[in-house]
């Protein structure tokens, strides 16, 4: 009996040994028509990788990019099967909710790992897929903390969109348990801010809760200044994760707190190291006129990230697993063999990124370490 125990052991033993990752590694990258940005620092990340020999010594990743519009679930999902077709470890993308939910359906069908880096308000996720996105309720819970911490009893939201009241929803929950006074407004459409500014400045209200894009926050702070609500009586927290990137050299002397909360250091040297490689590998991340000093923004980040959690993650599986990627067919629906142990073993790696700890809840319902 012990004999046949160690002939199983030292089989399994020589069969990792003679099956050892392919040399080549397709990954799937599926990026909106505009989204540059992201699908850059896919490709980057891929080179990175390929140079390091700590991660897959052996292997060389192959960045398969499509892009697609951003709202066009067909064209997606006939990209998708294109992808699967050739043979993909992984797809990661796209950042649009209307093709990604389509893209998520595909990959949890022929169990591939489907990895995402966007803000999802959805309650109900794939099994194969995962957000390295904070988790909604998470950074809703931040935002309340930092409200209780300071004792704010008084002050503002202004909001953009629905997408607001999910990220400040923990906020309002509390608000109507216990005795807060709160001046809510919905931001207008049409860029001029100053009406409703005013009214909040009619409420004398000085703390002020700005939940918006992040391309729409400077005008609103601008507009507040001209309408005298950047005094040093005034506070504002930002819920953008990018504020690094707005210029805030106007606001700078009048005494106003802004405070916002990030995931990405500007000054963590790996994070400099990369925005430096990517300034001078290409065009798209040049310095802009406004900043001496380029900015990386959190989703661009997180795509970085993605690829090294999944690199990291598929590492390790190939000492305990034996993967073969091979062609798979939206029409047969056969599922990749490997995919659930990848998955699984992307839930549990953990790794210091450039947007901090990546790791996953226990409870798999999003990222944890925010």
């Amino acid at each position: 009996m012990k004999s046949n125990r160690l002939f199983v052991i030292i089989y399994l033993s020589l069969l990792q040994l003679v099956c050892p990752l392919p040399n080549e590694i397709r990954i799937g990258g599926l990026f909106d028509s505009d989204d540059e940005a992201h699908e850059v620092a896919f490709i980057s990340a891929v080179k990175r990788i390929n140079k390091n020999r700590e991660i897959l010594p052996n292997s060389r990743l192959l960045a398969q990019v499509e892009r697609i519009p951003a709202h066009d679930s067909f064209e997606a999902s006939k990209r998708v099967c294109s992808l699967m077709s050739i043979g993909v470890a992984a797809i990661f993308g796209p950042q649009s909710a209307d093709t990604s939910a389509h893209v998520q359906s595909i990959c949890d069908a022929l169990d591939v790992p489907h990895i995402e880096t966007r803000w999802d308000v959805g309650v109900k996720h794939g099994i194969y897929s995962i957000n390295l996105y904070p988790h909604p309720p998470t950074l809703s819970k931040a935002y309340e903390d930092l409200v209780r911490h300071w004792n704010w009893t008084t002050f503002a939201i202004l909001y953009e969109d629905n997408d607001s009241l999910v990220r400040l929803r923990d906020l309002f929950k509390t608000t109507t348990r216990t005795f807060y006074n709160i001046g809510v407004r919905k931001l207008p459409e049409n860029d001029n801010y100053r009406s409703v500014l005013f009214e909040l400045k009619k409420l004398s209200h000085t703390n002020i809760i700005v939940d918006c894009n992040t391309d729409k926050v400077f005008q609103v702070l601008k507009q507040a200044q001209q309408v005298g609500m950047m005094t040093d009586q005034h506070r504002y927290l930002v819920t953008s994760l990018d504020m690094d990137t707005v210029d805030l050299e106007d606001f700078r002397y009048g005494g106003t707190q802004i405070t916002s909360l990030r995931l990405v250091d500007p000054n963590r040297s790996e994070v400099v190291r990369v925005v430096s490689s990517l300034q001078s590998s290409d065009k798209y991340f040049e310095t802009t006129e406004h900043s001496k000093r380029f900015m990386l923004k959190t989703e661009t980040a997180l795509i970085f990230d993605a690829v090294y959690l999944f690199a990291k993650a598929l590492h390790d599986l190939d000492s305990v697993q034996h993967i073969d990627v091979k062609p798979l067919s939206c029409e047969s629906e056969e599922p990749w063999g490997p995919g659930h142990s990848l998955v699984n073993y992307l839930k549990f790696v953990q790794m210091d990124g450039l947007s901090g700890i990546v790791g996953f809840d226990t409870n798999e319902i999003g990222r944890a370490h925010v």
